[in-house]
């Protein structure tokens, strides 16, 4: 019974420090499996996580962004309701809404 108590013990002590080091392992577990894709790819072997595209990705329909004019797949695309308008990126959005309105503010002072 004694030895029950203490292996009981011992084990809660474990998982309390294997708690506490989780985020540590975690990291490591990243830093290795990057060290272990630099090499795969070094050596020309292709790795599990390579991402081969498939067709429904080859065949995705490109749009273009209204700002600043890059091509980009449409699942990517931010699209305005209002407008038919696709941007690439909220920057992108937010630059061609300062143009509508410095545009509109010369307009109207004309």
């Amino acid at each position: 019974m004694k030895y029950l108590i203490v292996a009981a013990v011992l084990g809660v002590l474990l998982f309390l420090l294997y708690l506490r080091l989780r985020p540590y392992i975690r990291a490591a577990r990243r830093v290795l499996g990057v060290f272990r894709e630099a090499r795969a790819m070094s050596t020309g072997r292709e790795t599990a996580n390579a991402a081969r595209p498939n067709r429904a990705d080859a065949a995705e329909r490109l749009v273009r962004c209204a700002s600043c004019g890059t091509w980009l797949p449409a699942s990517r695309a931010l699209m305005l309701r209002a407008t038919s308008s696709t941007f690439c990126s909220h920057a992108c959005m937010e630059r061609s809404a300062g143009a509508e309105s410095a545009r509109r503010a010369s307009g109207s002072q004309h």
